[in-house]
């Protein structure tokens, strides 16, 4: 069975978000595209989301982003995480 993987492009607009929380810049902060992975000869794809890692030297924030959808989820509990929210866990890694 060939399968095809399409890259997506990382939206501009959700990574400005995240770029402009304050003290974000203390942390490594790595933005990785989505995928779209098509069976071919088949009516099926599937649709990885972007990944969103943040990092200091004792903690890593996995965040995902799928298109077409303004919310950002934890990557272990697909709980919604809110840029204030998400503001509040980075000064707690700062602060670590």
């Amino acid at each position: 069975m060939k399968i095809t993987i399409e890259s997506l492009e990382f939206p501009l607009d959700v990574k400005d978000k995240i770029t402009k929380i304050p003290k974000i810049s203390k942390l490594n902060t790595i933005f990785i595209n989505g995928k779209n992975i098509h069976f071919d000869k088949t009516n099926l794809s599937i649709k990885e989301p972007h990944k969103i890692m943040i990092s200091n030297e004792s903690s890593c924030l996995i965040l995902l982003s799928y298109d077409e959808d303004n919310n950002l989820y934890l990557k272990d509990s697909l709980e919604i995480i809110s840029l204030s929210r998400l503001s509040d866990l980075v000064l707690k890694m700062i602060k670590n």
